[in-house]
């Protein structure tokens, strides 16, 4: 995630919110929480982090395409990266 500016934000922005809701589940559980809270909390945290990795994912095609474009070299290997990454990633 070199180049865009926006989306590093947008990306620390969510990793920011993230690191909180795992500190609150820890306090949660700490605190011996209802159960059902610490699972919804769980939940929230889960979604999360789901969002987070699509959007680095997303970036992270968009980049290979344009270095491969500027490097002159052939698109399909960036998508080829891009799908290979897919496969090996958990969403």
């Amino acid at each position: 995630m070199e180049g865009n500016q926006q989306a590093r934000k947008k990306v620390a922005n969510r990793l920011s919110r993230l690191e909180g809701q795992i500190r609150a589940v820890r306090r949660m559980i700490e605190e011996e929480e209802e159960c059902e809270n610490i699972v919804t909390q769980l939940s929230a945290v889960h979604s999360a982090l789901e969002g987070v990795t699509k959007l680095i994912v997303a970036n992270f095609f968009l980049e290979c395409l344009s270095e491969s474009q500027e490097k002159g070299e052939d698109q399909q290997e960036a998508v080829d990266r891009f799908v290979s990454l897919l496969l090996n990633t958990r969403m």
